[in-house]
C-alpha cells in the first residue's frame, strides 16, 4: 500500500499532474460553445500572425488540412469503443 501513498504524492506534487486536472476541470465546466469560440479566435490569431510569411501562404492548405485529418482520426479512435459515437 506504500507504493500507492508514494504514486499519488508524486502525481499531486507534478506539474503536470496539476495542469492536466485543471484541463480536465476547464473542459468539464466550460460548454462547448465556448470552447468552440476560444479554439476559432486562436486560430485566427495564430493565421492572422502567420499570412505575414511567404512560406505560410505556400503551406497552408496542406498543414490545415493535415492537422484536420489527424485530428479527425485521433477522435474517432478515441470514440472506437463507444457505440453510439
Amino acid at each position: 500500500m506504500e507504493w500507492l501513498t508514494d504514486l499519488i504524492g508524486t502525481l499531486l506534487g507534478s506539474n503536470i499532474a496539476w495542469g492536466t486536472v485543471i484541463v480536465l476541470v476547464l473542459a468539464r465546466l466550460l460548454p462547448n460553445s465556448t470552447l468552440e469560440k476560444f479554439f476559432s479566435g486562436l486560430g485566427e490569431m495564430l493565421s492572422g500572425l502567420f499570412s505575414k510569411y511567404s512560406f505560410y501562404q505556400k503551406i497552408e492548405d496542406w498543414f490545415i488540412d493535415g492537422l484536420a485529418v489527424s485530428v479527425t482520426a485521433f477522435i474517432k479512435g478515441l470514440r472506437k469503443d463507444n457505440p453510439a459515437g
